[in-house]
């Protein structure tokens, strides 16, 4: 069975208007799978994004987020996010359902120049907070009108990537993780090729790289406010202090950036 996204409540944040805005500049940021109870309008200001999220339908998709797209999802839509680069800049704009009634746009949008334009000044600083209801509003209107990006074509992935890709699904069903033998048996290649890809995609062994996305998803979903001990549970450790052995052990500085979703 399907482990349900942790919910990362705004509620707060747009009790007063109706709307919050956040912006990031965190180096390799990564954040998996979760969902809001608003609905969010996120846009890379530099650097590419790799966004997945399930559409309405329960369908999972996947988009690449350069400038002049953004990505817009109703509430309680699981999502993840990553950039693909050390460097980016990213603003998030959560907004309370209401507020896109009149608004049918939905997915991966074109922004045009107004669009983006307003997006730019809704970043600065020294916006007064009487001028955003109106820019808001604005905003809104204009991406109603907005046409879906087409999808990115994508390269192959490669067997490092394929793996990847394959532990994050099973971290987000709430799956123990397969080894490193057995990952590579179910990909049809033997642990060498495997660990070769690995050192040559990322500069990591198998090892490594599994031990860092364990320690990922445990710091975020300690961060959303589940218990260590049902994190490690979940996860397979046998007690929560093994899992903070491992969270001392990997840098929470330099999360894993991967192109797989």
């Amino acid at each position: 069975m399907t482990r349900p996204a942790p919910l990362s409540s705004k509620q707060d944040l747009i009790a007063q208007t109706g709307f919050a805005l956040a912006a990031s500049r965190q180096p390799r940021y990564a954040f998996n799978w979760h969902e809001h109870d608003c609905a969010m309008l996120l846009w890379p200001r530099a650097g590419v994004l790799d966004s997945a999220w399930r559409d309405e339908a329960g369908a999972r998709r996947r988009g690449r987020l350069v400038r002049g797209q953004a990505l817009l999802l109703p509430s309680y839509i699981e999502h993840s996010t990553r950039a693909e680069s050390v460097a980016q800049q990213h603003g998030e704009l959560y907004l309370a359902p209401e507020l896109l009634r009149s608004c049918g746009a939905r997915g991966v949008l074109l922004l045009d120049g107004a669009a983006q334009a307003m997006l730019d000044v809704l970043w600065k600083p020294a916006l007064s907070p009487g001028a955003a209801p109106a820019l808001i509003a604005a905003l809104i209107a204009q991406l109603a009108g907005s046409r879906p990006a087409e999808p990115l074509p994508g390269e192959p992935l490669g067997p490092a990537q394929r793996w990847i890709s394959g532990l994050r699904q099973q971290l987000e069903e709430g799956r123990p993780l397969a080894s490193v033998a057995d990952s590579a048996n179910m990909l049809g290649i033997s642990t060498r090729t495997l660990q070769r890809a690995c050192l040559d995609a990322y500069g990591l062994t198998p090892v490594a790289l599994r031990r860092t996305l364990l320690a990922q998803a445990a710091r975020q979903r300690i961060a959303l406010g589940e218990t260590p001990a049902r994190v490690s549970a979940e996860l397979g450790f046998s007690s929560s202090g093994h899992l903070g052995r491992l969270l001392r052990a990997i840098d929470a500085g330099q999360p894993l950036s991967v192109d797989a979703a």
